[in-house]
């Protein structure tokens, strides 16, 4: 017995693989080559010619091109090659796949270096050709693409040059489109350049062409009383389409992003350029509108899909990029964190980009005058989503892979090395430096690391954020694929992945969705001429939940999938309609069709031109015009004084104040000036618009900056005075410049200074004020809250209350109060006793209140709300829930940024000390990845702060892997000033008889940083809504331009909760970094920072 079971242990650890338990089932399984016959390896062959230090692209891989290219229901497959040649592959069912390229003449180019693969019914004969493009260093003969045109029988034959399609670009993919609507097929053909460039010189070459690295609109221009005499024409610069030598394109998709019928485009560029939008003009041409649609894009964008993610029926775009899924290989592939470098892109030319994928949320077209080309905006919410971050990425596709009726998304990955390893960087140039240029490239080549990683599959949770599935899916093992597909490649309603390989056999994956948790599902078969290419299918489920998708191939990276458009439908038995809007305009309804089939139309039963989208919504706000004020920023970096600021905080007005201030019964207000720039007074006229009213004292002031005020009669006279907060990040310790002012009203609009000794005279920065009668004595009093004090990050000016004499003469109650970084106050009386109370918020700190002691108030004791540790920026008080008392709306940075998991147990922490002892603050960020606690600041921003890292980390490696409690001393961090955020979401704060909760607001409000709060019946119910605003632009460059608020009205129930707009749509876009909202009168006005004041009116 003993004997039996010694054996049994011994067989199992020689074999642990056979005596290990079985894996879980995956949603996907992949396929070997053997079960398939799919045998195709992208195989690349290094040589001192042929590496990716001689082409930077060598390891861009090929792509894979699905459809059904003989007709008879089942996708046939066909990859593309760098060094090998394509390869055809004719689907005989079952997953059982033929290599019939030589038969077929599909083998390409056997000198060429092929890249990406297009399909189309180019020739409208019912039948799918192949456009393949072709690129590397080599001559222009041998990078002529290729149109293989289907004849019918599975043979192909080349019609490029026939054509006038033969580009010899440095060609990445290509699409086809009809984008002038004349009944016949163009296409656009996406290319690169050899030849990277620095920011400067690259300025110079923006306006400039060039025919190989430019982009090429073609557009066909076939007779049409000679269907076969098929001619091409380039048409790029007519037809406004860009083609310089920047245009480093990697990621193209098609789509009508606007709604207007007709096909916009999106190029993702690598580099410095950024992404390219192009809006269809509907005249022949097209305005690149990428810099005003989205507030920035991926850095080096790869690959581009576009689809309806949210079911709201705008398609929204995905682009890919290279930010790894965890802290070591940020640390090592990550550029450094350079803000004056971004600034110098943007004085440039160029716009603003991040190194990580971006999910851009289209929010629709805003209303414009009829017939005008509308144009969309969008909201970046990558992070949010939680699809950032999936490492050396390629091909990112958008499609209903479990059948739940939400669009998922699969990520391709990997590179063969890592070629932006910063040591790998280091390393190179220094032999370089020595040799001169000359020596072995394998020999550096060897020095190149190479990390697997795995591909990302995500699942669509159905509310704007995704969760990584690529282990319960099938996709944990390492891998490398560029290009990628999907299609039923077995026609049991579920969508199989497809990807080409990088020195290892093609990935055929099997959905088994229908196998183990079958769902219903609808195919749509269209065809992919003119006619069908193009088409827009909207199905409305029985749950009136509707879904989208466009009939355009051409996605992911220099791939197309061709296949039937797929609708998953859940449990659904039932489908209200099926609509669909033909690239004519015309319409077909088809009412109550059986799930599970695939259901073919043809354009020929469509009825005359109509609309299949949802009726728009009416309005609930609009633009009206008013006086100008322009805020304008002084150009300062605060990063230049501590580089390890999480953001910069000289950025922080304009903030406004109203009031009646000439007695004339109508409100007036005050918008806050910047450095150099006065703050300005504009009366309300008896029209309802407004008018400046200039005040010369205002003037005399103009050297400090504004960033607060309130109006209070301060000298008991009857009239409004105006109290303004001064201070910057970016004077000096005790600058005069940091001197709030106090202005006396003459009781007609006239301000002048208040005599000296009216105020302390306090010399720090503040932030933010509030008026109240502190010790109800008639008179009104003041808090002022304490901002960062100039260059000491995180540390504050103190907050202070000043009590009012009753004729204009404040002093400060003492102590003085050391709240924290306190970013804004509002007064309430929370407990009920009668007396106004305090609550502060700021950043890295919790919703603090401090209750009034009958007339005086004790900041040492401080109340806190619990699991409130955020990033505030904004409060106001209300009665949100029809109970008598004050309730608060607070504002934090929200989730849309890299810190969205913070928690309790994780937090983002703050270790401020002076580490290194040489008289200034050291500010070290940390935050929590894979359940490790790691320095947020890369190696170069760490070095450049702590200079005694510099020993102690000697190269990139030792930093990636570094924790950090490995930065400094268990002693030196149990002396720092340490603080930690635990909550990022804005929210409720939610009065029951005098105890304060928090209760965040839904998703859609945590998209962007809050800065700007409003509550106030909006959609006139006679209940109150909420209106939010904000973005922060000056962020680290790691943490990113968050830009993703447009406006945000949130409506009341009356009882407490608050919902977004469902019936009808807020009607504004407000898209800069907005610092305040009042409602003036019956005119909302908003200011933005570094920007013009908008004018609203409730429609």
């Amino acid at each position: 017995m003993r004997t039996s079971v010694l054996l049994v242990f011994v067989a199992c650890l020689i074999n642990f693989t056979a005596c290990s338990p079985p894996e879980e089932p995956t949603l996907f399984e992949r396929l070997k080559a053997g079960e398939t016959g799919v045998t195709f390896e992208n195989r690349l062959t290094e040589s001192e010619q042929w590496n990716i230090l001689a082409y930077e692209y060598y390891y861009n891989g090929g792509g894979v091109a699905v459809g059904d290219f003989n007709n008879d229901g089942k996708p046939d497959l066909y990859f593309t090659g760098n060094q090998v040649a394509n390869a055809f592959y004719l689907n005989k069912g079952n997953f059982q796949f033929e290599d019939i390229t030589q038969q077929a003449g599909l083998a390409g180019r056997t000198d060429g270096w092929a890249t990406g693969v297009t399909v189309a019914d180019v020739n409208a004969d019912g039948f799918l050709d192949i456009y393949v493009c072709y690129s590397g260093p080599l001559p222009a003969d041998k990078r002529k693409n290729q149109l293989f045109i289907n004849n019918k029988n599975l043979t192909f034959t080349d019609h490029a040059e026939a054509y006038g399609l033969a580009d010899t670009g440095y060609s990445t993919q290509a699409a086809f489109l009809d984008y002038d609507r004349d009944g016949d097929l163009d296409l656009f053909v996406m290319n690169h350049n050899l030849r990277n460039y620095g920011r400067k010189e690259a300025a110079f070459l923006k306006s400039a062409r060039d025919p190989d690295a430019g982009d090429k609109l073609y557009r066909n221009d076939t007779p049409k009383d000679s269907p076969n005499a098929i001619r091409f024409t380039e048409v790029s610069e007519q037809a406004g389409i860009r083609s310089n030598a920047l245009g480093f394109g990697l990621g193209l998709a098609v789509s009508d992003l606007n709604h207007d019928g007709w096909p916009d485009l999106f190029v993702g560029n690598d580099y410095v350029e950024e992404d390219y939008v192009y809006i269809n003009q509907r005249d022949g041409t097209f305005l690149e509108a990428g810099k005003d649609l989205m507030g920035h894009f991926s850095f080096s964008t790869m690959g581009v899909d576009i689809a309806d993610v949210n079911n709201d029926t705008w398609p929204d775009v995905f682009t890919l990029d290279m930010l790894p899924a965890d802290n070591e290989r940020q640390k090592l592939l990550a550029w450094p964190d350079s803000w004056n470098v971004q600034q110098s892109m943007l004085e440039n030319g160029f716009h603003w980009q991040n190194m990580r994928n971006m999910l851009h949320l289209n929010r629709g077209v805003s209303e414009q005058e009829k017939g005008m080309v509308h144009q969309p905006s969008f909201s970046e919410i990558g992070q949010l989503a939680g699809v950032a971050a999936t490492d050396w990425s390629w091909g990112g596709l958008l499609a209903d892979l479990d059948n739940d009726g939400l669009k998922d998304i699969f990520v391709s990955n990997g590179y063969v090395r890592d070629y932006t390893n910063l040591d790998f960087i280091k390393y190179y140039a220094d032999e370089k430096m020595k040799q001169g240029g000359t020596g072995s490239l394998l020999k550096h080549l060897a020095k190149m690391p190479a990390t697997p990683t795995h591909h990302f599959i995500f699942k669509n949770n159905g509310d704007l954020t995704f969760t990584d599935k690529s282990k319960e899916w099938g996709f944990d093992k390492p891998a490398i694929a560029c290009g990628s597909a999907y299609a039923d490649l077995d026609g049991d309603g579920d969508l199989d992945l497809i990807t080409n390989a990088t020195n290892e056999t093609a990935g055929i994956y099997k959905n088994t969705q229908q196998e183990t948790n079958p769902r219903t599902f609808l195919d749509v078969e269209l065809g992919h001429s003119a006619v069908h290419l193009g088409a827009k299918v909207a199905l409305y489920p029985s749950d009136s939940v509707v879904q989208w998708l466009e009939n355009y191939p051409t996605r992911g990276f220099e791939s197309s999938s061709a296949g039937r458009l797929h609708f998953g439908l859940n449990t659904a038995q039932s489908i209200d309609s099926v609509q669909v809007l033909w690239p004519d305009g015309r319409i077909q309804i088809l009412k109550n069709p059986e799930v599970n089939q695939v259901l073919s139309l043809n354009i020929e039963a469509a009825s005359q031109p109509g609309n299949i989208l949802l009726t728009d919504a009416s309005s609930v706000l609009t633009f009206v015009s008013g006086p100008e004020f322009f805020h304008r920023e002084n150009a300062v970096v605060d990063f230049n004084r501590q580089i390890l600021l999480p953001r910069q905080y000289s950025y922080e007005g304009p903030r406004l104040a109203k009031a009646d201030v000439n007695g004339d019964g109508r409100e007036d207000f005050f918008v806050a000036g910047a450095t150099g720039q006065p703050g300005a007074l504009f009366i309300q006229k008896p029209d309802a618009g407004f008018v400046l009213l200039p005040q010369s004292v205002f003037e005399e002031d103009k050297a400090l900056e504004d960033r607060d005020a309130v109006f209070l009669d301060a000298d008991g006279d009857g009239d409004f005075d105006l109290y303004v907060v001064s201070g910057s990040f970016e004077l000096a310790p005790f600058d005069p410049r940091q001197e709030d002012r106090l202005y006396l009203n003459d009781g007609k609009g006239h301000f002048s200074k208040a005599p000296m000794g009216s105020l302390p005279g306090f010399l720090r920065s503040s932030s933010c004020v509030v008026a109240l009668d502190a010790d109800r004595d008639g008179d009104t009093d003041l808090f002022v809250g304490g901002a960062a004090s100039p260059g000491e990050f995180p540390y504050a000016a103190e907050s202070f209350l000043l009590i009012n004499n009753g004729k204009g003469r404040f002093t400060a109650q003492e102590p003085l109060a050391p709240l924290g970084l306190v970013t804004d106050v509002c007064t309430a009386d929370i407990n009920g006793d009668g007396w106004p109370d305090l609550l502060v918020v700021g950043e890295w700190m919790p919703i603090t209140y401090i209750l009034n002691q009958k007339g005086t108030f004790d900041f040492t004791q401080k109340n806190i709300v619990s699991g409130t540790d955020g990033l505030w920026l904004r409060v106001t008080s209300a009665d949100l829930d029809g109970d008598g008392d004050a309730d608060f709306v607070a504002g934090n940075w929200g989730l849309n940024n890299p810190f969205r998991n913070v928690s309790a147990q994780q937090p983002l922490t703050l270790y401020a000390n002076d580490f290194d002892r040489n008289g200034t603050v050291d500010p070290f960020m940390s935050y929590y990845m894979q359940d490790k606690e790691y320095p947020q600041a890369g190696r170069d921003e760490a070095l450049e702060q702590y200079l005694p890292f510099r020993k102690k980390f000697t190269d990139y490696a030792s930093y990636a892997r570094a924790t950090f409690s490995e930065l400094f001393s268990e002693e030196e961090l149990n002396n720092a000033d340490k603080r930690s955020v635990s909550n990022l979401q804005t929210g409720l704060i939610l009065n029951e008889k005098g105890t304060l909760t928090f209760k965040a607001l839904p998703l859609v409000a945590q998209q962007f940083p809050v800065a700007a709060i409003l509550v106030d019946d909006f959609d006139g119910d006679g209940l109150k809504d909420i209106f939010l605003a904000g973005n922060l632009r000056n962020t680290r460059i790691r943490i990113g331009k968050m830009d993703a608020g447009h406006g945000l009205l949130l409506t009341g129930t009356g009882k407490g909760t608050f919902e977004p707009l469902q019936k009808r749509k807020l009607g504004v876009e407000l898209q800069g970094e907005i610092k305040d909202v009042k409602k003036v009168g019956t005119t909302w006005i908003v200011a933005q920072n570094n920007g013009p004041m908008i004018f609203l009116k409730q429609r």
